[in-house]
């Protein structure tokens, strides 16, 4: 059955593997987590190791979305879903036998490209088979996916941990993800969608994303902590910046002989969808960013053992998993100023944290967490769909909606590789081993501005969309009075 068959009772276990292979992906990286303080220990991992490991997922994961989007909107998205299930397994596999941090971060790679490649497909089949409210509705559960992983992860994570040798728990981590894949790919076969070829050349901005692909890393090294590194942090900005100038002309000169680059003229000519991606790269940046941190704060700074840990990241969880699923109805009544309020919401609850951080005592962190935990979830749940339905809603047709989903989700994980490294460099920069419980709360602190920077771009993109769209409804009813001859 090819997708424009598709009704909406078969829509709906299509649905269901989205949201499942959602949840898959984001149980990884709630696990992984957890499993940070153990990995770096078994295999002996340094610094920068490991803010490589966290970060090259990220990084990975968002160069594949774009060739990836685009060989979906041309040749259908069932064999690309499937292709990037088994590279996502498979390397899970790999990392879970790996010996050493070296093999980890290849694996991580790889299983960072698969996750790619399925993500931009589970968002062009969404924008496929559903519309209008029913798509915020259809994304609204997907991004619940989040919420549940969320809930389920630190607690199966905190158990696995808990039950099991140091050296054998952290690499369950990764081995986890195995027995889902392979239930998701039999469910794939059965009920995905066949896609019959569109006819149109298939064409990939090579240069462009590699350009941007050196950017992303040397933006990301520049944030490592090695002295012993081949090159300065003020080479790898130099470098950064350079390669963002070389990137931007590269763009126009590929457009102007009739290339589609990865920055399309519908994508960089809609002011709704550039403002909704800076809301989603900031807010993803600093969310992931905040969540890294956090969990590094509590098991090496705290030394709270991973079940406590695992038991005091429900609340969050929960919180994000309900307002998830009911974001599209406060889209729906409050548009973009209720992001704007949600994001504010959001920044507020996390200054109040990290003044609780800053000055109570350790109980008393541990007692605050849950409590404002459930409140940033709740926030964060009700910022992303909404602002993703909005963003991708004023792309036009022509540029492809997996083109669109696809970049969108690249600027998204390559703003958050490059927040993850520096907001991770800050605080394992600042928290020395013997520094005590006061030098682990100033590294805290020290990240968390970085955090709280990235948020408040988000906070000005999404005030710039909202004062934007206010204007143009303005100016309809001008119109509209001038043609009735209403004043």
């Amino acid at each position: 059955m090819t997708s424009a068959e598709f009704d909406s009772h078969h829509a709906r276990p299509v649905l269901g593997i989205c949201v499942a292979m959602g949840f898959t992906t984001l149980l990884d990286q709630t696990i992984f987590g957890l499993a940070l303080p153990r990995l770096r220990d078994s295999l002996h991992a340094s610094p920068d190791e490991l803010q490589l490991i966290v970060s090259v997922y990220s990084i990975a994961f968002g160069i594949a979305l774009v060739p990836a989007g685009r060989l979906g909107d041309l040749i259908g998205r069932r064999l690309l879903f499937l292709i990037g299930l088994s590279m996502f397994s498979g390397f899970s596999l790999v990392g879970g036998l790996a010996g050493s941090a070296q093999v980890v971060i290849a694996a991580r790679l790889l299983q960072g490209v698969g996750a790619g490649m399925i993500n931009t497909q589970v968002l062009g089949l969404i924008q496929d088979l559903f519309r209008g409210d029913s798509q915020a509705r259809a994304l609204g559960r997907y991004a619940s996916a989040g919420g549940l992983a969320g809930l389920a992860g630190p607690v199966l994570g905190g158990l696995i941990l808990a039950l099991t040798p140091a050296e054998v728990g952290w690499r369950l981590m990764f081995l986890v993800n195995v027995p889902f894949g392979v239930v998701i790919f039999y469910l794939a076969l059965r009920h995905l969608p066949h896609s019959e070829s569109s006819g149109t050349r298939f064409s990939i901005d090579g240069v462009g994303l590699l350009l941007l692909s050196a950017v992303t890393l040397f933006s990301m090294l520049a944030t490592l902590q090695n002295a012993n590194a081949l090159l300065s942090a003020r080479t790898c900005l130099v470098g950064a910046i350079g390669g963002a100038v070389l990137f931007v002309l590269w763009e126009r000169r590929y457009q102007r002989r009739g290339g589609s680059p990865i920055l399309g003229a519908g994508l960089t000519g809609s002011p709704g969808y550039v403002l909704g991606t800076l809301v989603a790269m900031f807010q993803f940046a600093g969310g992931t960013t905040f969540g890294m941190v956090t969990t590094l704060f509590f098991l090496d700074g705290l030394k709270t053992g991973p079940l406590l840990y695992a038991l005091l990241s429900i609340a969050p969880a929960l919180g994000m998993m309900v307002s998830s699923a009911r974001s599209w109805r406060f889209a729906a009544r409050y548009g973009r100023m209720g992001v704007v309020a949600a994001i504010a919401a959001y920044i507020a609850a996390l200054v109040l944290l990290g003044a609780g951080v800053m000055l109570l005592p350790g109980i008393g962190i541990l007692l605050l967490y849950p409590l404002l935990g459930l409140l940033l979830g709740a926030f964060g749940g009700l910022i992303h769909a909404p602002n993703q339905a909005m963003a991708l809603a004023e792309v036009g047709a022509g540029e492809g909606r997996g083109t669109a989903a696809g970049f969108f989700q690249l600027s998204q994980r390559l703003a958050s590789s490059v927040g993850m490294s520096w907001g991770i460099g800050l605080f394992l920069n600042g928290a020395k081993a013997n520094g005590g419980l006061l030098a682990w709360r100033q590294a805290f602190g020290e990240a968390l501005i970085l955090i709280l920077g990235l948020l408040g771009g988000a906070l000005a993109a999404a005030l710039g969309d909202w004062m934007r769209r206010r204007r143009m409804r303005a100016v309809r009813v001008g119109v509209l009075g001038n043609a009735t001859g209403l004043d």
